[in-house]
C-alpha cells in the first residue's frame, strides 16, 4: 500500500490532496485543521478549506503505522524553475484560459442562433436596399454561426487564473523528514494514541482551553462530548480545589464531560479519569 505523501513545512505537517485528506478522515478517523480558504467560497471567512495542517500527535500517531512519508519539500520548492518546468506551466495556464472561455464562446453563440432568423431578414433587407437582386441573395445559417464564432473567438474576455493547490509539476526525489517530539508533546502523544484505540474522533481542545476533544463521530455531524485535560506530572501532579473547579465549569459550561488523562509510572499504562460538576443548593455559602 502506497503511503499518504505529508508535506513538513515550517514545523507543521500538511496536506494538500483532498482525495488524501479524506482518506486519513474516514479511514483512519485523523481530522487535522483545515486552515486554508474554501475554492467555492472564497470570502466566507466560517469556512475552511485545504490544505489540512496535522498536529504532532497525528502525524507521529500515523508514522508509527506507517500510513503516511512525511517529506521535506522546502528545498526543491525554492529553487529555480527550469525552462522545460516554466513551459509545462506556462502550457497548463493557457489550457485552463481555453477552458474558461468555451462556456463563454458557448452561451454567445447560443445567443446568437436564437435571433438568427431576426439577423438573417436584416441582413437580407439590407442587401436589398443596397441594390442587390433577391435572387442573387443566398444568406446559410451554418455559414453565419461560423463567422460568429470566429469572431468571437478574437475577442479577449477577463478570466480568473486558477492556482492550484497541489503542486502540478514534478519535485523529483523527495527528501523524508524526521519527526521529534518532546516530553510534553510524548506524553500527550500516549494520551492520543490510547483514545484513538477506543473509537470515535479526536481533535485539538484549544478552543475550549482543554488538550483533546472527544467526538462520538464525524465533527461534521456531532459535537464534542468530552474536554480531556493531559496531566504532565502523572500521578505525582497536585491538582488544587481552584483548577478543578475552573475545568469542571468549564466543561458544564459548553455542555460536555472533563476527562483527565495520565500516565501511572509504575505499570506505564494511560489511566483516565471523569469529573462531573454536581451543584449543591445547600451549600451556596462555601467559600472555596
Amino acid at each position: 500500500m502506497s503511503r499518504i505523501v505529508v508535506r513538513y513545512m515550517h514545523g507543521r505537517g500538511l496536506i494538500f490532496d483532498a482525495e488524501d485528506y479524506l482518506k486519513l478522515r474516514y479511514e483512519h478517523r485523523i481530522v487535522g485543521n483545515l486552515i486554508g480558504i474554501p475554492v467555492s467560497h472564497p470570502r466566507n471567512v466560517n469556512q475552511q478549506g485545504m490544505p489540512a495542517a496535522l498536529t504532532s500527535c497525528e502525524l507521529k500517531f500515523l508514522l508509527d503505522r506507517q500510513i503516511i512519508q512525511l517529506v521535506d519539500t522546502n528545498g526543491a520548492l525554492q529553487r529555480v524553475p527550469s525552462d522545460e518546468e516554466v513551459h509545462t506551466y506556462f502550457l497548463m495556464v493557457e489550457r485552463q484560459k481555453s477552458e474558461l472561455h468555451m462556456p463563454v464562446i458557448e452561451k454567445r453563440l447560443e445567443a446568437f442562433r436564437k435571433h438568427l432568423p431576426k439577423i438573417i431578414e436584416g441582413k437580407r433587407k439590407k442587401l436589398l436596399k443596397a441594390g442587390v437582386k433577391e435572387e442573387d441573395i443566398h444568406l446559410d445559417a451554418e455559414q453565419l454561426v461560423g463567422e460568429e464564432r470566429a469572431r468571437i473567438m478574437q475577442d479577449k474576455f477577463d478570466a480568473m487564473v486558477q492556482i492550484p493547490l497541489k503542486y502540478p509539476l514534478s519535485i523529483g526525489e523527495l527528501k523524508e523528514s524526521s519527526l521529534e517530539l518532546s516530553a510534553e508533546e510524548s506524553v500527550k502523544y500516549r494520551v492520543f494514541q490510547s483514545l484513538w484505540h477506543r473509537g470515535g474522533f479526536i481533535t485539538t481542545g484549544d478552543a475550549f482551553g482543554c488538550d483533546f476533544l472527544l467526538y462520538p463521530g464525524d465533527p461534521m455531524y456531532f459535537h464534542a462530548s468530552h474536554m480531556v485535560h493531559v496531566m504532565q506530572g502523572g500521578m505525582c501532579q497536585k491538582l488544587d480545589a481552584k483548577y478543578l473547579i475552573r475545568v469542571c465549569r468549564l466543561s458544564v459550561v459548553v455542555n460536555k464531560l472533563c476527562i483527565l488523562a495520565y500516565i501511572d509510572e509504575r505499570t506505564n499504562e494511560v489511566h483516565f479519569e471523569t469529573l462531573e460538576w454536581q451543584g449543591n443548593v445547600d451549600n451556596k455559602g462555601d467559600n472555596f
